[in-house]
């Protein structure tokens, strides 16, 4: 099981990025959010659709956190 576990590209990948050092780390990630940014920048066109989706995605997970922290107490 183990040998198939590595073989896997994502297992493969994480595992590669997870020995990176700190300063590698924040590198790619500031290049994938700055790619990520592109792409929406080239695929969507009406751009006060993509504000709105954003404004409610953010607003359900508050509502989310409100939930959890009445009903658990926590929000770990």
């Amino acid at each position: 099981m183990k040998g198939k576990a590595t073989k896997n590209p994502i297992f493969a990948f994480t595992t590669w990025i997870r020995r990176q050092p700190p300063k590698m780390k924040a590198f790619l990630a500031t290049i994938s959010g700055m790619a990520a940014l592109l792409f929406l920048r080239m695929v969507v066109e009406d751009h006060n659709n993509l504000f709105v989706a954003a404004e409610a995605v953010h607003a359900l997970g508050t509502f989310v956190l409100i939930y959890k922290l009445t009903k658990e107490k926590a929000c770990a």
